[in-house]
Parts: C-alpha cells; structure tokens; sequence
C-alpha cells in the first residue's frame, strides 16, 4: 500500500528543489517557494487519491490558487512565472506518481489526471491575475485623462483666461495710455500663443503612436517638439531595439514619454539625458537630469497618484520594475526594466 503521506513529502521536496534551481528570481523567493510548494502538496493528494490505492487522507487541502494569483499580482511577477512554475510541477510530481503506480498501464491516466488538476488550479489563479491587472490598467488611464484634464485647466486655460484679461486691460487703457495699453495687447497674444501650444502638444499627445519608428525616434521627435532651447537633451541607444509587440511599445513609450515630460515641466534642467539599452533578457531606460530634484519618500506620501504612480503602475503592468530616485538639488534619475520574454512558446527570457 502506498503511504500517501510519505509521497506527498517526497514531491513536494522535488518540486521545492525544482523552484529553487529554476534561476526565476520570484520562483526561487522562499515565500512564493512555499507557496507553490503547498499548492504541490494540495495537487499530490487529489490525484493519488484520484488515481493510487494508499493510506491519503480524506481531507483535501484547501485551494489556495484565487489567493497566489491575487498575491502575484500585487508583487508584480509576471504571468510567464505561473506558466513556468505550473511546467515545474509537473516534472516534479510525475516521476514520483509514476513510481507508486501499481500497473504500468496507470500511467497514462496519472499523466492526464495530474495534468488537468495542474491547469484548473492554473486557470482558478488567472482570474483574480486579470481581475487585478485591469483593475491597474484603468487605473492608470483614469490618471492619464486626470493629467490632460489638469493641463487643460492650469495650463490651456488658464492662459486663455490671462489673455482675456490682458485684452480687457488693452481696452481700459487704449486711450488713456496707448504705450501701456500695446503692452497689454502683447502680453495677451504672447498668453493665447502659449495657450494654442498647450492644446496643440496635449493634441498630439492623444494621438502619438510609435508604429513604424522606434521608440528611440519617438522620444527624440518628443524632446524637439516640448523640451525649450534652454534644455539640452540627449538619446542615447545600445542594443538595437527591444523586440515587443506593438501595443507593448505603444505603452513602454508612454512611461518613458511621461518620465521626461516631467523632468521638462517640474525640474527645470539645463540637460536631459536618456538612456535605452536592449540586452538578452531585459530593455532598460535610464532617464536623468540635473535639474531640482526632490524627496522622493515626501512626495509620495503627500501624493499616490499623477506622474510617479503613473509611470511605476504601467512599468508593472508590462512585467517590469521602474525605480526613481532624487533629491533636493541633485536632480532625478528614473530607472525603467522590463523582461523580455521569449516569445517562442518556452515561457522563459531569451
């Protein structure tokens, strides 16, 4: 008779193993390890139960597969890992059924059992996976619309608002003073060009797409268009460009595009440099000026949404990790990583 405790310790010690020697820094983490590791456990008693004659216990497991896919959500580890920790334990606890089967003819339904129980705790796992990444994603483009509506207002039209006052002022003083009237009008047509600028950039912020150049060419296309001649900017390229799909482009420029937008508009810099290097496994961009920088702790307890969340949130959504550091008159340094996953089917990086 099998002992059903004694296998389960057995393929749970080899799929811990597995985990650990995987080289996925968030598989090989000891708490997602033991995590899975139950779920291996849970896994091994519903299908040697199912499938082996042994000494199990009538009491299943709890399914803790909606929970580890809320908590890898939460944690950033990208969906790839499921796939491969899912692949793991099936190497793991296949040899070690097989080897407690009564009859050779067992196999194959030792195989298909522990298969099916695999991917329904898989699928049980995505759910909240999805539920939480579109919870994100539209919490990153009610941002988005947040800061156009805010530039709108502080910006757009506030400088029409000046305008109008300025005008009034022209009126007021066209015959008393022409001299100080003429400089009204020049102030408001000076404030309503800016204004036309504004609208124009938000414009053409809506419809940018990075379809058919390469995110190097977008940014740089974006610096000469917003960034004043006081700022000095650079693009910096090492690696070739990123092979990713193109809504994944679309949305990398988008966090790079705001990282910069706010060196422009808030530090206040004399140079901007940014920094894209594509490597086996990962495309890095490191933004940096020299401008006021700031504290960043303080800005983020005072503030949880706009620029910064925008640009961590979307990092995360892509799989990737974006780090900002800065102080107080040493300028700002933004540090954006996503893998690059094979794309092949392997579930691994390049």
């Amino acid at each position: 008779m099998v002992d059903g405790d004694q296998l389960i310790t057995r393929a749970a010690a080899a799929y811990s193993d597995l985990l650990q020697r995987s080289g996925g820094p968030a598989l090989s983490d000891p708490v997602v390890r033991r995590q899975l590791t139950r779920q291996a456990e849970a896994v091994m008693h519903v299908v040697g139960r199912t499938c082996l004659h042994g000494s199990f216990s009538d009491e299943t497991p709890a399914d803790t597969s909606e929970h580890i896919g809320e908590s890898r959500a939460r944690t950033g580890i990208h969906p790839t890992q499921s796939l491969l920790a899912a692949s793991l334990m099936f190497e793991a606890l296949f040899p070690v059924l097989v080897g407690a089967a009564p009859r050779s003819d067992d196999v194959v339904s030792l195989g298909t059992t522990l298969e099916r129980e695999i991917q329904r705790r898989l699928t049980v796992g995505a759910i909240p996976y999805i539920d939480y990444l579109l919870t994100r994603l539209l919490s990153s483009q009610q941002d988005e619309r947040s800061r156009i509506a805010r530039d709108l207002h502080d910006r757009a039209a506030h400088g029409m608002g000046a305008a109008l006052q300025q005008l009034e002022l022209f009126e007021h003083y066209q015959a008393l003073d022409p001299q100080r009237a003429d400089d009204h009008l020049a102030t408001a047509r000076q404030a309503m060009t800016d204004s036309v600028d504004c609208t124009r950039q938000l414009s053409a912020d809506l419809w940018v797409r990075v379809t058919g150049t390469s995110v190097s060419d977008a940014l740089t296309s974006y610096l000469d268009s917003a960034a004043p001649d006081t700022i000095d900017t650079n693009v910096l390229t090492s690696g070739g460009e990123p092979d990713l799909p193109d809504e994944i482009i679309q949305e990398l420029y988008l966090v790079l595009r705001e990282a910069v937008r706010n060196a422009i508009l808030h530090a206040g810099p004399s140079h901007i440099v940014v920094a894209l290097t594509t490597e086996r496994d990962r495309f890095r961009a490191v933004i940096t000026d020299d401008g006021c920088g700031f504290d960043v702790d303080a800005v983020i307890t005072i503030k949880s949404v706009g620029g910064l969340a925008s640009i961590r949130e979307r990092t995360e959504l892509l799989g990737g990790r974006a780090t900002i550091t800065a102080a107080p008159g040493r300028g700002t340094t933004v540090d954006v990583q996503i893998p690059l996953f094979d794309r092949a089917g392997t579930g691994g990086t390049r």
